[in-house]
């Protein structure tokens, strides 16, 4: 990601590469949905027998504090301070991505309409398939790394910030499983659905990025 300027045909057959295999991945999940229901009954079960009341507290605040409306929100404050600190393409990707985020999580439930596990420990309406929480994860937090590798030289910042964005995903999946409010299958459609989303809005916005460059290049040679 750092190299983004230096090499940017290999990052575009990068970029497309992950968000087509991405998309194939989640369509295949997609297709095999009824598929993983002996799968997602028994991890469902196991959820039930680790329960504990300090274990509960500490993923309800999870909950809450990764719903698809607090990211929502999250981003769109953050996207605010990178507009203000003059880091205004980023700001416009961030904030468009958290956008088609919401809105292709909302088509995907309405298509599939998968109904969630009975169990749940938290109140949660709509449909179970994709996870909002795991989805939403993935493209904010994945983005928040890309603009750390974009901006800082420090190779244990990077790092870090590699490593926060996978432990993160993690903790957030898990944390629909505990609390019983999604299947299994339901955090491993989220998974590449969220990459699918993250890769193809970057690829997208270095497409739009190219061809506003082109343009100028050619009005002014006009003038």
């Amino acid at each position: 990601m750092g190299k983004l300027g230096k090499n940017p045909s290999r990052n575009q057959r990068t970029t497309i590469f992950i968000s087509l295999t991405s998309l194939i991945v989640f369509l295949i999940i997609v297709l095999l949905k009824s598929s993983f229901a002996a799968m997602d009954a028994n991890v469902n079960s196991w959820s039930v027998s680790i329960h504990s009341d300090a274990l509960t507290q500490i993923a309800k605040v999870i909950h809450y504090g990764f719903d698809t409306t607090s990211l929502f929100a999250i981003s769109m404050v953050i996207a605010a301070y990178l507009f203000y600190k003059k880091y205004r393409s980023d700001a416009l990707l961030l904030g468009v991505t958290i956008l088609a985020d919401v809105a292709i999580i909302e088509i995907v439930k309405m298509l599939v309409r998968f109904p969630r596990p009975l169990n749940g420990i938290v109140n949660e309406s709509g449909f179970s398939f994709p996870s909002g929480h795991v989805t939403s994860t993935i493209v904010l937090f994945g983005l928040l790394t890309y603009f750390i590798w974009k901006h800082w030289k420090s190779a244990d910042a990077k790092i870090l910030s590699s490593l926060f964005f996978v432990v993160i995903v993690i903790v957030v999946g898990f944390d629909r499983i505990y609390l019983n409010v999604h299947w299994l299958s339901d955090v491993l459609g989220s998974l590449p659905l969220g990459v699918f989303v993250l890769a193809f809005s970057m690829l997208a916005f270095q497409h739009l990025r190219r061809l506003k460059s082109r343009t100028n290049t050619l009005m002014s040679q006009k003038i």
